[in-house]
């Protein structure tokens, strides 16, 4: 790799940072492809770079959140309970059935999750304590971020939320998307405020992303010439989404989510037109 190569891998490191770090993503399925397509990376170069690159997003825009205190610490890890195990079925099916069947299956998955969250009006969370209901295992949180901003709010149900883990794992195994798609989405339409779900889903994939980074690294698969110039640009571009999203409304963050899930899952439904 030339300098001018090298350069511009660190700008696709901070462009994918920025809007990641913003919506609570990783941004692999933007990684992925472009060092497929563009730099010509076999696929599981590509998949672990975008790992490493991924751990950058993730890393850094969790450090950002946490000085905001953004963070729900407990949620973040319930939403980590199921997603080892997801990851390892998800690895294993793609033993079973072509991979470009279980990417288009996860497409239609991701873009109807998408579907939900633009239906979904949102509410103000701020500053309210809604109502809980015991029988539907409701789970009511709280958090006063570094500005005074009170968020009160009640995750309508975990049940749902330990699912949505579990697909956030299976889909990572599929297709090498991070689960945050499905983690920020469903945070939002069971009650999280957009801002929470963001901050909250960048530290549950910094707590179980690294996992992925070890075993591509016992298996050779990172290559350092690309890995360090584009994670160095994800670390910068995360703090720039980070102090960004700051001045984002709620209702923002959800259009631009619902845009980016439609992309990710047209790119994989594309994926299962070329296998």
């Amino acid at each position: 790799m030339n300098i001018v190569e090298a350069l511009l891998v660190l700008i696709l490191g901070f462009m994918v940072g920025v809007p990641s770090s913003m919506v609570g993503l990783g941004g692999g399925f933007i990684v992925v492809p472009v060092l497929i397509l563009f730099f010509q990376l076999p696929a599981n170069n590509a998949i672990a770079i975008s790992l490493v690159a991924i751990c950058g997003t993730t890393f850094s825009s969790t450090l950002g959140y946490i000085r905001q205190r953004r963070v729900d610490y407990k949620l973040g890890l319930f939403y980590d309970i199921l997603d080892v195990p997801g990851i390892v079925l998800g690895a294993y099916i793609t033993t079973l059935l072509p991979q470009n069947v279980l990417a288009g299956i996860c497409g239609v998955f991701i873009i109807f999750i998408s579907v939900l969250l633009i239906r979904n009006k949102g509410k103000s969370f701020s500053g309210k304590n809604p109502k809980a209901n015991d029988a539907n295992m409701e789970w009511t949180r709280n958090r006063i971020d570094s500005e005074g901003h009170a968020f009160m709010y009640t995750l309508r149900s975990p049940p749902l939320a330990l699912a949505s883990s579990f697909l956030g794992g299976l889909i990572t195994g599929l297709s090498g998307l991070g689960g945050g798609i499905t983690d920020v989405s469903t945070m939002i339409l069971l009650g999280v405020p957009a801002q929470i779900a963001v901050a909250t889903s960048e530290f549950a994939m910094a707590v179980t992303n690294g996992a992925g980074v070890v075993a591509h690294g016992l298996l050779n698969n990172v290559l350092i010439e690309y890995a360090l110039p584009i994670t160095i640009g994800t670390i910068i571009g995360a703090q720039v989404g980070c102090s960004l999203a700051k001045r984002v409304k709620g209702k923002a963050i959800r259009k631009i989510l619902s845009l980016i899930a439609i992309l990710a899952g047209l790119r994989l439904i594309y994926s299962f037109f070329t296998p």
